[in-house]
């Protein structure tokens, strides 16, 4: 591969540099050094250089493409520092200028030692090509890592770093297992973009692939050069949930003008069988662990993150297989460190010990890794969870409701200590560890695809706002016709415990047993698991906070890999991953399971007719129904806490 001549790249060092005055950063945690959250995540740093940074450097790819890259170099008393350093690379199809000053902060590394890489992906922003979506991630992350250690400014060591697609362009170049890749951080990134955000469990993720897809579509250069192309997308924007109305199929006309996007769009349609097209690098990782380098990782996420399934399969399956130290970090935030940041999730007050600053837990985990320095980071234990929770339910002085919560830490994942527990449905709405009667008389409701069930916040929800959230219409959320709760519908099938007559605490993996039938060939069954807190004050209908959500599409029961109809009225056995979660249902309090056929606008409405997935030409009833008898026990399968757990696992 071609590289850049260096007494090029000196020279643009000299004549492009600028020095940044960046002030201190002040920590989050500062006042509360005393608390769990600040001994497993405050670290501090004092800046000691100041920062050059170079823009637009044209880094070559082994094809000849070159990609945009800006680097941020220390500097001394305005010239570039002296000696090698290590680097940190974050490779993003969103722009890398605007994003540099907003959470993924370069400054703030540059200033402590580190070269920090920012490079525009393939064919956006500056750089060259065509972007494909994911697609060429792995090579041209490769080629980016080995340019940067082959400079003189380099020791050879590079780390990575970013979220969401950021974490996706890390995975893909792990799985090219570059020689000189030393360390990652992995924020909020896929697994297997088949299983948590392209779908799940068969059914298509609507609301995320059409928003995705036309934002991605406006920053093709295609777009961002012909003022046509880009009022038809902003239209498409505007009329986003008018669109998610019509079959999958009638979305291709939105980017007939940008054909990549178009493509993968439709290729994401016309791929809903788990092929070996979500096997290419860029989609997936799980089941390609053996090419990653044995390397400290370190994975973060959040309970709310449509990307939270695939952030803890990645830290499961490499942590198995590594002797380098491989860590999870699961906050109680939807997607990104912005949210991450805050204990506002939505609707949610999550309480004091929610937040967490990245930049902190990145700096400490590079200093170790990178720098070499004793930043204590391997020596706490390999899991940190927020288990949610705690609070009194009331509406705070900003108006939000008061859900809290507190970590607990854990030497693997799922949590040793938990043990798996069975709440079965019951007839006439119970949930309970009993086993039904044997005569237990099953739930049936009908399923219509032209009215479905409104999504209310949970990993990825659109237009009501992804965290957690009351699952309660109002009619200024589209498409809410009145402000009644979902349960009030008559295809929502509500199940619950009685008051709890002490608190109970989860963290771990769910699962659901469901036994169903319908009348259809084909539908779904959704399932939402919900802490149902007692009316207040504050709240006289109570509160019915979403804690985890998933989807089966009933072709799919048996395997993702191939649809099998259903025969009408024959009783399967539906295995559906709920997914994971930590959260203490306290005293008072109800463990509820809803169970329905649709989520929308994140999954497709199921027409129920069989017809190839996208391209339906009708609609028809579903008449479903839920068994719960000895014979076919339906039942919510929960990770309990033991009390000892609970007092010994918090590090304390």
């Amino acid at each position: 591969m071609k590289r850049a001549p260096m007494l090029a790249l000196l020279a643009v060092l000299v004549f492009v540099g600028r020095e940044l005055t960046v002030g201190r950063t002040v920590a989050a945690h500062e006042g509360a050094a005393d608390t769990l959250n600040a001994k497993l995540f405050h670290y501090e740093r004092a800046p000691e250089y100041g920062v050059t940074v170079i823009e637009d450097v044209m880094v070559p790819m082994g094809d000849g493409v070159k990609l945009a890259t800006d680097i941020y170099f220390p500097t001394k008393n305005g010239q570039l520092a002296s000696g090698k350093f290590p680097a940190i690379l974050d490779r993003t199809p969103y722009d890398k200028v605007p994003r540099a000053q907003g959470i993924n902060n370069p400054w703030y590394f540059a200033q402590r030692g580190y070269v920090f890489v920012f490079q525009d992906s393939r064919g956006h922003g500056n750089s060259e090509g065509e972007f494909h979506i994911y697609i060429n991630e792995g090579r041209d992350g490769y080629d980016a890592v080995e340019w940067i250690a082959k400079q003189p400014w380099s020791n050879g060591k590079v780390g990575t770093s970013g979220y969401s697609y950021d974490a996706a362009t890390q995975n893909s170049l792990a799985r090219e297992n570059p020689p000189h890749l030393s360390a990652m951080f992995v924020g909020y990134g896929t697994a297997n973009y088949h299983d948590d955000c392209a779908g799940v469990n068969g059914a298509f993720g609507l609301s995320h692939n059409l928003i995705y897809t036309i934002g991605h579509a406006m920053r093709d250069r295609r777009a961002r050069e012909n003022a046509n192309i880009m009022a038809k997308l902003r239209d498409a924007q505007d009329n986003q949930l008018e669109w998610m109305r019509k079959p999958l199929s009638k979305h291709f006309q939105l980017f007939e003008e940008v054909p990549m996007a178009r493509q993968w769009y439709m290729d994401w349609v016309n791929h809903p069988d788990y092929d070996d097209y979500w096997k290419q690098n860029g989609y997936n990782s799980e089941g390609f662990y053996d090419r990653y380098p044995d390397i400290p990782i370190y994975f973060m996420g959040g309970w709310y993150d449509f990307f939270v399934l695939g952030t803890i399969r990645n830290y499961e399956g490499l942590s198995k297989i590594h002797n380098s130290p491989t860590l999870l970090t699961v906050v109680g935030s939807s997607h990104g460190p912005s949210r991450a940041a805050s204990p506002i999730q939505n609707d949610v007050d999550m309480g004091p010990e929610g937040p967490v600053i990245w930049d902190e837990m990145r700096l400490q985990f590079f200093d170790q890794t990178l720098m070499g320095l004793d930043t204590g980071v391997f020596e706490q234990p390999k899991v940190k969870l927020f288990v949610m929770g705690g609070g009194d339910g009331s509406k705070t002085l900003e108006g939000h409701f008061a859900h809290g919560g507190t970590w607990r830490t854990f030497d693997a994942w799922p949590p040793p200590p938990a043990s798996m527990v069975n709440y079965y449905l019951q007839a006439g709405g119970g949930l309970s560890t009993a086993t039904p009667p044997a005569n237990a008389k099953p739930s049936a409701y009908i399923y219509d695809p032209e009215d479905p069930v409104l999504q209310l916040g949970g990993n990825y929800a659109t237009p009501s706002g992804w965290g957690p959230r009351d699952q309660r219409c109002s009619t200024d959320i589209w498409p809410c016709t009145d402000d009644l709760p979902l349960s009030a519908r008559a295809d929502v099938q509500v199940f619950q415990t009685e008051p709890l007559a002490q608190d109970v605490e989860v963290a771990g993996p769910l699962t659901v047993k469901l036994w169903a039938s319908s009348s259809a060939v084909d539908t779904d069954f959704t399932v939402k698991l919900v802490d149902q807190y007692p009316p207040s004050e504050d709240y006289p209908h109570g509160y019915s906070i979403i804690l985890a959500d998933s989807i089966i599409r009933g072709r799919y029961r048996n395997s993702e890999e191939r649809a099998e109809p259903m025969e009408p009225g024959q009783v399967y056995e539906f295995t559906i991953d709920l997914w994971s979660t930590a959260n203490r249902f306290q005293k008072g309090h109800r463990i509820r399971l809803d169970v329905s056929s649709s989520n929308f606008p994140r999954f497709d409405p199921n027409p129920n007719t069989g017809e190839p997935i996208g391209y339906h030409t009708r609609t028809e009833k579903a008449h479903n129904t839920v068994y719960h008898d000895q014979q076919r026990a339906s039942s919510l399968i929960l990770p309990i806490l033991s009390e000892t757990s609970q007092v010994t696992s918090g590090g304390q």
